[in-house]
């Protein structure tokens, strides 16, 4: 949208300020006086001149504002559409872009949680009863808290909310000093929670807004946050289920992870176990499978897929210590598919550290793994599609400016 045509939305959707909260499910003081900060999650007045003012952060705004701070990475554009549906606007204009216009784009990689196994987004762990689902995340939550390796995979450092709905507050402290040897300070437990629908997205939105460090949400398990209404049990309530917290997961830029359970059936794609319609896996950015070839057996094989992980098989082992050890691949371990532009753009920066230039002295760089006949927007492009690998399998930090007439590319290595 044009500057002019966000300022003339701003203007006609900021009295609808309270309106927004309430189709949002954001908390409102029964006299429309206060409400949650989008910021820091402290109390924010709602002024009579429609906008918020935080009592808290000194942070103030209109409704554009208020969506703008509380959707991380959202732009103007975007927020505008999310006011429209969430206020229940019918939007008839197609939002299209030019297919060059999206290749020059450029975007900041989303990042790993737990790396090859879990991105930002929605996933869901499922097994069968009793198999050991609650241990694995509860281990899962402590290395993640702790920044450190699941099995051979790095993690991504942060605090952690793990929303147990199947176990009392005594068992979890049992497994918790099992689990974590006594020491477990970044992980945050709930033991209640409403269903969805019915006040959960604000629980959980309203944690996240006070708890900015939490990174990792864990759901045990999906079946005690769904309404038991017989229509939600369809394609479209299993998927308006993921919906709804894949809303929130992109909202905050976290990993929320869902348990669930399998089928009886056995199937020979262990994902078609995966007890519900197809809605769930429609709507989730990956899943894994725990499985066990017998429920007394310490032996168990994890499959996980998604849309930004490779397909891949663990086999497990469940230890003395609680502890799900990895054994080995059970297929062919990963092969490494690793495109030879960006093994050769590694090897430059490999060289140099850090390399400067345009997109022309680029390609001449790296004529030997290139066709004859490559372009140099044609590289950016391919480079722009490719910045979250270079970055996450590579190290490679790949930024593009445009500075007066020309382009200018910084490739550079990212610490370690």
């Amino acid at each position: 949208m044009t500057e002019g045509k966000i300022l003339d939305f701003r203007e006609r959707v900021r009295p609808q300020l309270r309106a927004y909260l309430k189709a949002a499910h954001v908390e409102v003081s029964e006299d429309g006086a206060t409400t949650v900060c989008p910021i820091c999650g402290d109390v924010a007045g709602l002024m009579k001149d429609d906008t918020w003012l935080c009592l808290q952060c000194g942070r103030r705004g209109d409704l554009l504002d208020y969506v703008l701070c509380g959707h991380l990475r959202t732009t103007e554009t975007e927020a505008v559409r999310i006011i429209r549906r969430t206020l229940g606007e019918r939007i008839t204009e197609l939002d299209v872009v030019n297919a060059n216009e999206l290749m020059d784009m450029e975007f900041q990689p989303t990042g790993w949680l737990i790396e090859k196994l879990l991105g930002k987004g929605v996933y869901i762990l499922a097994g069968a009863s009793k198999i050991g689902k609650s241990w694995l995340v509860l281990w899962l939550a402590d290395r993640v808290s702790k920044g450190e390796p699941v099995w051979d995979f790095k993690t991504q450092q942060s605090s952690v909310l793990y929303v147990s709905l199947e176990d009392t507050a005594q068992r979890i402290q049992r497994r918790l000093s099992e689990v974590t040897g006594g020491e477990a300070d970044g992980v945050w437990i709930a033991t209640e929670a409403e269903l969805l629908g019915s006040g959960f997205e604000q629980q959980l939105a309203n944690f996240l807004a006070v708890h900015p460090g939490v990174g990792f949400v864990i759901i045990d398990t999906l079946q005690r946050i769904r309404q038991m209404r017989s229509e939600k049990y369809s394609y479209a309530g299993d998927y308006e289920v993921m919906t709804a917290l894949k809303a929130i997961a992109d909202r905050f830029n976290i990993t929320i992870l869902v348990v669930h359970h399998t089928r009886k059936e056995e199937s020979e794609d262990a994902f078609n176990m995966i007890s519900g319609t197809n809605g769930l896996m429609g709507c989730a950015d990956g899943a894994m499978v725990l499985q066990k070839q017998s429920r007394l057996s310490r032996s168990a094989t994890l499959d996980v897929t998604g849309r930004e992980v490779a397909d891949l098989q663990l086999r497990l082992e469940f230890d003395d210590s609680k502890h799900w050890q990895f054994i080995e691949y059970g297929r062919e371990e990963p092969r490494d598919d690793a495109d030879r532009l960006l093994k050769a753009v590694q090897q430059l920066v490999s060289e140099c550290r850090e390399w400067h230039g345009t997109p022309t002295e680029l390609v001449d760089v790296l004529a030997p793994v290139l066709p004859a006949d490559t372009k140099p927007h044609a590289l950016t492009r391919r480079l722009n599609a490719n910045s979250r690998t270079l970055a996450q399998q590579y190290g490679v930090q790949y930024q593009s400016r445009r500075s007066m007439d020309s382009r200018e590319i910084t490739l550079s290595q990212l610490a370690s």
